[in-house]
């Protein structure tokens, strides 16, 4: 007699038993492997995904020695790497701390300026004369320069994007000036170093090179931004506790890494 689906119970019966029987055709065991075969795929997925960017997060379920074996072994390359990241950071770090204290002598205003004009005795007749220290100026500028040289260096071959991008940036804010640098003896070369001409320097006139590097709209005061900015950015990376790893990479859970994936 037929059912409310419209099935009889003899159709019903062999219909269930047939899903349920123990034979390689039972179809509810076919898809209780399948669904085992998709869950271990998944779990080693994640394994490898985990390994990839966080080998310290990865858990390991493997029993087999020679898994652990492997597992030991990417987990020592990636502190490897990781240190070595670490090392890169701590270098522009220091570069961007350095830079922002030679860009703060040049910037100093009132009576530290080297900008001051200081007296001077003629050697000759012994008169006084109230005249810039060119020697000083071109003492602090010429640190200047070594400083944006060796930042600039380490700042646009790192591996981190955001480090990158400000390297960058310190290479287009210096390219707007490049006529009045030139005009005072600094050039910006080919590789975009600075290099700066002693004798032109210190014959050029010190208000021209005053105007440049002194003030809050200033040479010195957009490197100096830039330089903490870098600073900054590279104080995060190294931090464990940073949202971002040390290749500005997302990193606070195994989304992060699912976003770094894709992104």
């Amino acid at each position: 007699m037929a059912n409310l689906f419209g099935f009889n119970s003899y159709l019903n019966s062999n219909f269930f038993s047939s899903m349920l029987g123990t034979g390689s055709s039972n179809m509810f065991g076919s898809l209780y492997s399948s669904l085992g075969d998709y869950a271990s795929i998944k779990s080693g997925s994640y394994r490898t995904l985990v390994k990839a960017y966080y080998a310290q997060q990865a858990e390991d379920v493997d029993s087999t020695s020679s898994k652990k074996s492997t597992s030991t072994n990417s987990s020592v390359l990636d502190k490897s790497t990781t240190d070595a990241n670490t090392k890169k950071l701590a270098e522009v770090k220091n570069k961007a701390d350095s830079m922002k204290d030679s860009a703060d002598v040049l910037m100093e205003r009132g009576t530290d300026s080297l900008f001051k004009k200081v007296d001077v005795k003629n050697e000759e007749d012994g008169t006084v004369t109230k005249q810039y220290d060119t020697d000083k100026i071109y003492k602090a500028v010429k640190d200047f320069v070594d400083d944006y040289n060796s930042l600039m260096s380490e700042a646009t071959k790192s591996t981190n994007a955001s480090i990158l991008r400000k390297g960058v940036g310190m290479v287009t804010d210096m390219a707007v000036y490049e006529k009045s640098l030139k005009d005072i003896g600094i050039t910006i070369n080919d590789d975009n170093t600075l290099s700066v001409d002693e004798e032109t320097f210190k014959k050029s006139d010190m208000l021209d090179v005053k105007s440049l590097f002194n003030g809050s709209v200033s040479i010195s005061s957009k490197m100096y931004q830039k330089a903490s900015e870098i600073y900054n950015v590279s104080t995060n990376a190294m931090s464990s506790n940073s949202l971002y790893n040390s290749n500005a990479q997302y990193s606070n859970s195994l989304t992060g890494s699912l976003y770094n994936g894709i992104f």
